[in-house]
């Protein structure tokens, strides 16, 4: 009997150490970016707030490999090159975001705008990681 009590204290104590190693869930995301043109999107860059990188060259109506960052929203900043003119996408702030969380997302990208050479997004919710 003495052994089952100490088997049991010994569950007491270490239940709580597995219970409060939760994973985060606004992070990581994965992220990749889908051209919805028909141009060729050069140098994409992008900044989640939770990380940046190039995805480099995206052909038309192509998608890149996924890329991780600690935490991205709905809303990034994201530049790129279209026939050597700069595009961008800018949020206005991520104070009241909500972070997309932990998952693999795709940020599908449009011409929202050719004049002021700006970009659209629409996000897509792929799989959970």
């Amino acid at each position: 009997m003495r052994k089952v009590q100490k088997l049991f204290l010994l569950l007491l104590f270490l239940l709580p150490l597995f219970f409060s190693c939760k994973k985060d869930p606004q992070g990581p995301t994965d992220i990749r970016i889908r051209n919805l043109t028909d141009s060729v999107f050069r140098n994409v860059y992008v900044n989640t707030s939770g990380g940046e990188y190039n995805y480099g060259e995206v052909k038309p109506h192509t998608e890149t490999p996924y890329h991780r960052f600690e935490i991205a929203y709905r809303q990034a900043l994201i530049t790129l090159e279209i026939n050597g003119e700069q595009y961008e996408l800018k949020p206005v702030d991520y104070t009241y975001e909500v972070p997309l969380g932990r998952g693999k997302y795709t940020y599908e990208l449009a011409i929202a705008d050719t004049a002021s050479h700006k970009l659209s997004i629409h996000v897509i919710a792929d799989a959970p990681l």
